[in-house]
């Protein structure tokens, strides 16, 4: 179990974009164990680039990213990245999760196999373990992803729009089970999510990006939602279900 507040990873000064173009200001936040972080802004605002940065798969244009040594990391893309036409199992696809480098046979080696049971467990996926990710329904399929993010043991978790495309009913299951998530030995979240109010809700600590007004600022849930900023991106109201972000 991670120290409650222990730092993964440190962002100073941070300045994200692509082609030696900044598309934020530089930005800087701490992300200690335990912690649940909203990332929200409009779409296009800078989000998904801040969470690859944060990760490692982008070089950041200034400033420094740096994680805790031997800290392990998971990410949760968007259902959309997934090829659902692909043929594998739910069991399979938890413990590709699971291969590194050296080992591309978990499954027959019956390496990991209890790791990835366990985390089906947890996401409560263990009862279409043998079904195939394509016959599943979006929360179904949402529930296997983070059971994959699970069975890593992973110590920082990134989830981009975890609820994207659910019904209500599973949209409020899969907030529920990320709300858990930090129960796994004091895992830190970092969910994007285009829920604004519920994820500051829910939220310990923010993120509010916006590139064309040039926001990107990091504080409690409760101060994002009081700052001025807030307000010029969003307006005077922020309904559930009334903002594209």
């Amino acid at each position: 179990m991670l120290p409650p507040g222990e730092r993964l990873l440190r962002a100073d000064g941070l300045v994200v974009g692509y082609d030696r173009t900044p598309i934020l200001p530089p930005l800087s936040a701490t992300i200690g164990a335990g912690e649940l972080w909203a990332v929200i802004g409009p779409n296009g605002s800078g989000k998904s680039t801040f969470v690859r940065t944060a990760l490692g798969l982008v070089k950041p244009l200034g400033g420094v990213v740096e994680r805790k040594p031997g800290a392990r990391l998971a990410y949760v893309p968007q259902q959309s990245m997934l090829d659902a036409i692909f043929p594998i199992s739910v069991i399979d696809f938890v413990l590709m999760g699971l291969q590194g480098p050296r080992n591309v046979s978990l499954w027959r080696a019956g390496h990991g196999l209890a790791d990835a049971r366990a985390a089906l467990d947890v996401a409560g996926a263990r009862a279409f373990e043998r079904k195939q990710l394509r016959d599943l329904s979006g929360g179904q399929r949402q529930r296997v992803l983070i059971a994959r993010a699970l069975a890593t043991d992973a110590d920082l978790i990134f989830l981009d729009e975890p609820t994207a495309a659910l019904d209500a009913t599973a949209e409020h299951e899969v907030l529920e089970l990320i709300e858990r998530l930090r129960g796994k030995r004091g895992a830190a979240v970092v969910m994007v999510t285009h829920l604004v109010e519920d994820g500051l809700e829910r939220a310990d600590r923010a993120l509010l990006l916006d590139r064309d007004r040039g926001v990107a600022l990091a504080a409690t849930a409760r101060e994002i939602r009081s700052a001025p900023e807030f307000a010029h991106v969003y307006g005077r109201f922020v309904g559930r279900g009334g903002v594209d972000a």
